[in-house]
């Protein structure tokens, strides 16, 4: 089940047609937060409006996280 979520930099989220990506900034105007930057695992980036990123249907993706720390962890020894 998915809900609303934050945006959250560094936080990997995925959409219902199943891509993965990265919150990698966000942006304010004034206080209020305004737009949000994603990169997809391509490395293609987009900056999207709060509205738009409120409409999204997104899950936090923690396993997908977990997953490629420990790859990651592996190739660096």
């Amino acid at each position: 089940m998915s809900i609303q979520q934050k945006p959250v930099v560094g936080s990997w989220y995925v959409n219902l047609t199943g891509q993965l990506f990265k919150v990698w900034a966000v942006s304010y105007t004034g206080s209020r937060l305004s737009k949000v930057a994603v990169e997809y695992l391509n490395g293609t980036r987009m900056v999207v409006d709060i509205d738009q990123w409120d409409l999204l249907d997104l899950e936090i993706n923690f396993q997908k996280i977990a997953a490629r720390r420990r790859n990651s962890e592996e190739h660096q020894h």
